[in-house]
């Protein structure tokens, strides 16, 4: 379960924060157990599955790893905490960098490869006297919010690792991270397959987050949480619901709302968008709201088959109607040797910020047989703010 916070009004902010739930007692005999011995707090060298580095770290972090052929990565929470604040991920180049090809490195992975490049402003980038190099920038989070973000970039043969650490206020905390910093080493001698800088655009620190959210109100006071659900993991994600609730100041709830993506499926290293409405407006005595995935009632079907853009293909272009509308229109074609049923085309509207402004979808009554046609529309009738581009996703179901 995956829990958001964010701040409303003109001064935003976006927290990230784990429930923790107790459990009640029953009544019976008393029985006295000795004391039990603290925890082992001691530090220990997590090596990643793929051997492709290690690092010393609190035992009592939280971790996050990915293994794949290409790239090896993990991420690190501080406790009682699911918002990473330690990321590393370590790829092959298949061919040691010259400190040129290394310095063009950075920069190309600065300005065009992150994760977060929209989100993430540069400002300053030094050699640390050993090879390496740290960039220190200002990310934003959803709300509104920045955080201070130092990446270290580091080479062993043709192995390039590199390391997002978001500084909290803790002193204790900053220490511990900087000890994890310098603990870490690659092994270059691991079984990376040979990869193009442009894969760490993958990076995740969690199989299933929430990005590109924006709140807003229409001007008939219907107020919208819109965003989009992102799988990094191995399976399709089939009904997740996402659920947003108002809070006021002191932390009571003022209205709810719920809802699941929009597509069938968030299929894997896929999005998928959601919008979530609260048609009497935002209450007055509302300050923040919180966004929470899944629940203990919800149970993945990962094995449903949904079809999609490897059976698929889809037209489609953009116009506003006489009500100022906009309309997105095309012409979905199925490419399989079977019968799409209730094909669903979903649109996502980014505004200037890259956030969703408005998310919408419709389902044809219509099936589609094996290399046939058929047109849809969608009316995209509020929007919040300027509309700078849109995406269309279509799935359809066997």
């Amino acid at each position: 379960m995956r829990i958001f916070t964010a701040i409303l009004g003109p001064m935003r902010r976006f927290l990230i924060s784990l429930l923790l739930l107790l459990a009640g007692c029953s009544g019976g005999t008393v029985v006295f157990a000795p004391t039990p011995p603290p925890p082992d707090l001691s530090p220990l060298r997590y090596e990643h599955p793929s051997g492709a580095f290690s690092l010393v770290v609190p035992r009592t972090w939280p971790v996050y790893d990915r293994n794949t052929t290409t790239l090896a990565s993990a991420a690190f929470s501080l406790p009682n905490n699911d918002h990473p604040a330690l990321t590393i991920a370590v790829i092959n180049l298949g061919e040691t960098l010259t400190p040129q090809d290394f310095d063009d490195l950075l920069e190309q992975y600065q300005t065009n490869i992150r994760p977060d490049i929209n989100r993430y402003t540069e400002q300053d980038r030094q050699a640390m006297g050993d090879g390496s190099w740290r960039a220190s920038g200002l990310r934003q989070g959803a709300g509104g919010d920045t955080e201070q973000v130092n990446t270290f970039f580091e080479q062993a043969d043709g192995f390039i690792g590199v390391i997002d650490v978001v500084l909290p206020d803790d002193e204790t905390q900053r220490t511990a991270l900087q000890d994890s910093i310098n603990s870490f080493e690659i092994n270059s001698g691991a079984e990376l397959q040979p990869s193009a800088l442009s894969v760490l655009v993958s990076i995740a620190s969690t199989e299933l987050d929430i990005v590109h959210i924006e709140h807003w109100t229409t001007p008939a006071g219907v107020f919208f949480i819109t965003g989009e659900v992102a799988n990094y993991g191995a399976v399709p994600v089939v009904d997740l619901p996402i659920e947003a609730t108002l809070f006021s100041e002191d932390g009571l709830p003022v209205a709810d709302a719920l809802d699941v993506p929009m597509g069938y499926a968030v299929m894997p290293g896929e999005f998928m968008p959601f919008s979530l409405r609260f048609g009497q407006g935002q209450p007055g005595l509302s300050a923040n709201y919180s966004l929470k995935l899944g629940g203990e009632a919800w149970q993945n079907q990962p094995n449903t088959v949904i079809y999609g853009a490897e059976n698929l293909s889809w037209t489609d272009e953009s116009n506003y109607n006489e009500r100022d509308e906009l309309v997105i229109s095309g012409t979905i074609t199925n490419n399989s040797d079977r019968v799409t049923r209730t094909p669903r085309a979903v649109v996502t509207v980014f505004g200037e910020t890259g956030n969703v402004v408005a998310a919408r979808f419709t389902d044809l009554a219509d099936d589609i047989g094996p290399g046939a046609s058929v047109p849809f529309e969608i009316v995209v009738p509020e929007l919040g703010g300027e509309p700078l581009q849109y995406i269309v996703t279509v799935q359809a179901l066997p």
